[in-house]
C-alpha cells in the first residue's frame, strides 16, 4: 500500500525539525531531543470539492538545564529555535501542504535542581485531498 498523504506530511515535518515521531522522550535520552505526535485532524470541504485537512502536530524538546543561565532565557532559546527549524523555510513541505503555522506553546519551568528542562509546542499543518478519507490519498 502507498504511503498517505498524512504520513507523507507528518513525516516531513518530523524530518524538518529533527523529532522522532511518537517516541517517548525522558532524562535517559540523548539531549537535546526532540519528539513529534499528531493526535487530532479536522477535515472540511472547501469551495472548490476537494478537502482542507488540518493535523494538530504537538512537538516536545528536552534539553540538559544550563545552570549558568535563567531558565526563563534557556526555555524561550529553546522555543525560538523549534520555531526557526518550523517555520523559517518553505512552508508547503515541498508541495505537500497548504501551510505551517505555529499556534502556541508552553515552557516547563524545571523545579529546584532539576536537570532537564521541556518545550511544547503545537502546530497546525493544512493539506488537501480529493475525499474525506487522508488514507486513501
Amino acid at each position: 500500500m502507498p504511503e498517505s498523504i498524512r504520513e507523507q506530511v507528518v513525516q516531513a515535518f518530523a524530518d524538518r525539525i529533527g523529532a522522532a515521531r511518537a517516541d517517548r522522550i525522558d532524562s535517559e535520552s540523548d539531549l537535546p531531543v526532540r519528539a513529534l505526535w499528531d493526535p487530532t485532524e479536522t477535515t472540511e470541504k472547501n469551495k472548490y470539492g476537494k478537502y482542507d485537512c488540518t493535523v494538530t502536530v504537538q512537538v516536545a524538546e528536552l534539553a540538559a538545564r544550563d545552570f549558568s543561565v535563567n531558565s526563563s532565557i534557556q526555555g524561550n532559546d529553546m522555543l525560538s529555535r523549534l520555531l526557526d527549524d518550523a517555520l523559517t523555510t518553505d512552508h508547503t513541505l515541498g508541495g505537500l501542504c497548504k501551510g505551517i503555522s505555529y499556534t502556541g506553546s508552553t515552557l516547563d519551568f524545571p523545579a529546584e535542581g532539576q536537570k532537564e528542562m521541556i518545550v511544547l509546542a503545537t502546530f497546525e499543518v493544512v493539506y488537501v485531498i480529493n475525499n474525506s478519507n487522508p488514507y486513501q490519498q
